[in-house]
């Protein structure tokens, strides 16, 4: 009956110490890869124009890269997009 009862303390003993240490003070928060933009150069040189809908008359975003820069980008990317130069580095 002994010998079941330190089984069964360290069994129990084992099974709540399989959660692992918590606020041990070593964990880096990740920012959210929706919100998250990573610094990006460019290894070309471009410009984007960004447009409402496939009519491409009104104009709602642009993204411009330079190279060895990082790209600008003003209003809203859609899929609507033409690309007004593009040359290498």
């Amino acid at each position: 009956m002994k010998t079941y009862i330190i089984a069964s303390a360290l069994a129990a003993g084992l099974l709540a110490g399989c959660g692992g240490v918590e606020g041990n003070g070593l964990e880096t928060e990740q920012p959210s890869l929706a919100s998250r933009e990573d610094r990006l150069l460019c290894i070309t040189q471009y410009s984007i124009a960004y447009y409402s809908d496939a009519t491409y008359t009104t104009q709602v975003g642009s993204e411009d890269c330079w190279c060895g820069n990082t790209p600008t980008r003003q209003g809203t990317r859609t899929p609507y997009r033409q690309v007004l130069q593009e040359e290498s580095c």
